[in-house]
């Protein structure tokens, strides 16, 4: 007789602290400039349109250059992600990528943009991408795709990359958290 490991949440009606997904914002360093700000802004988690206006002042100044353009692209993508405008940040990414961004966290941004937007295959897909590119910190990255494993009530995955997120970083609770609503059940 074979027996089976399952493993079932608790409830998947709770809300829970990691109901948003993880994020990345694009260091600019220029001064005081707008762009400056909007780094500033997305960095503090200053996600009000005090912060939008920031990013977009940058924008108005055609003496940004190519690089410096693309993470502010990132960085208003992360103030609009968090006021709840995951189209318009989703656009935001692929401009900056249209501009040649490709640091790795800008898949883990793709993957935050997508679970908002209830594309759990695409959020897990652009996660992958962001762990395998060797992002700094690959625990936001595996709670992104442990989020859209939920989505897609695959909660094997999605256990197994919560553990991953807490053994790369023991002190998030709100990732405990999450590992405390599952169960491990034996299915003979």
């Amino acid at each position: 007789m074979k027996t089976k490991l399952a493993i079932a949440i608790a409830s998947l009606a709770a809300a829970t602290a990691l109901s948003a997904p993880a994020f990345s914002q694009s260091m600019v360093v220029v001064g005081r400039s707008a762009a400056a700000g909007c780094y500033q802004n997305a960095a503090m988690h200053q996600f009000d349109m005090a912060a939008l206006r920031d990013c977009n002042a940058a924008f108005d100044h055609n003496m940004m250059d190519r690089d410096t353009r693309a993470r502010t692209y990132v960085n208003r993508a992360v103030i609009l992600m968090n006021m709840g405008q995951p189209l318009s940040a989703l656009r935001d990414l692929e401009d900056a990528v249209d501009l040649g961004f490709e640091a790795p966290e800008i898949q883990l941004n793709f993957s935050a943009a997508y679970v908002r937007l209830n594309r759990p295959q695409d959020a897990v897909d652009a996660a992958t991408a962001a762990i395998e590119a060797g992002i700094d910190h690959p625990e936001r990255a595996y709670v992104n795709r442990a989020i859209a494993y939920e989505m897609m009530e695959n909660n094997v995955a999605a256990y197994q990359d919560y553990l991953t997120a807490l053994e790369l970083d023991p002190d998030w609770t709100a990732v405990r958290r999450e590992l405390d609503r599952f169960r491990i059940v034996n299915n003979s």
